[in-house]
């Protein structure tokens, strides 16, 4: 059975004088709630990283995060990392996991290492938790969408994903624009040009979209973007059901 969270940003880390330290999880839309009781087991946490061959930035991330677990009172036996270094263990650090944590970073990198250890058929019967941060969210998607944030010069913006779900989201989202750059302009004028042909979930950062037993909800601050339109759909401490 399928237990899936997108996330934007968990909010697990704060910043002081340009380090960057754990903390305990936003639970403001009580994602570690839903952790806790969906989790069957604590025996082991995989991380599988986004740019595979970035190994200081991935132990570093990896830490972090692993920490922040620990002080939001989750725990395992085990943590896994799964980059260049243990690509030949992905079948067997998958099996292992009852957490699998989706890096956030570059979504195409990420997607094109998700296709080197065909992460697609190795969770194709995984019944534990999968998480996706930001560009691990946007790659569970069957047909991903990757809105341009280098203009014309953007890397690939439509391929396949791991075909976890139809859900497409746009993490990070910021509703005004008045502080914009022309490049973030031409992003969402093109996310919006997008929404004609297919639904964007705006998800701002603190909130996630949980899809499980069937159903598929949105907790905290979110956008529907349709149709050309963007309209505000949940707000923290709120959840709002798709499905």
């Amino acid at each position: 059975m399928k237990k899936i969270f997108f996330t934007s940003n968990t909010k697990h880390y704060y910043k002081d004088n340009d380090t960057t330290y754990p903390k305990e999880i936003d639970n403001t839309n009580g994602i570690v709630d839903q952790i806790k009781k969906l989790i069957n087991g604590n025996y082991s946490i995989l991380y599988i990283a986004s740019d595979p061959n970035n190994y200081e930035k991935i132990d570093s991330y990896s830490h972090i995060l692993f920490e922040a677990l620990k002080l939001s009172n989750i725990t395992f036996s085990n943590y896994l990392i799964l980059d260049n270094r243990t690509k030949d263990k992905a079948s067997e650090y998958i099996s292992k996991a009852n957490v699998i944590f989706l890096s956030g970073g570059d979504t195409f990198i990420e997607n094109k290492f998700f296709e080197e250890i065909k992460l697609k058929e190795l969770l194709y019967n995984y019944d534990g938790i999968i998480i996706g941060q930001s560009a691990g969210s946007i790659n569970m998607a069957d047909d991903v969408y990757n809105s341009p944030e280098e203009g014309d010069n953007s890397e690939p913006i439509y391929f396949k994903g791991l075909g976890l779900s139809n859900i497409n989201i746009e993490p990070h989202f910021v509703l005004d624009t008045k502080d914009f750059d022309e490049m973030q302009l031409y992003q969402r004028n093109h996310i919006i040009s997008e929404s004609k042909q297919r639904t964007i979930y705006g998800l701002c950062d603190g909130s996630h979209i949980l899809e499980f037993d069937g159903t598929i909800t949105i907790y905290g601050k979110a956008y529907l973007i349709k149709d050309g339109l963007i309209k505000n759909i949940c707000d923290d401490g709120e959840n709002f059901c798709i499905k």
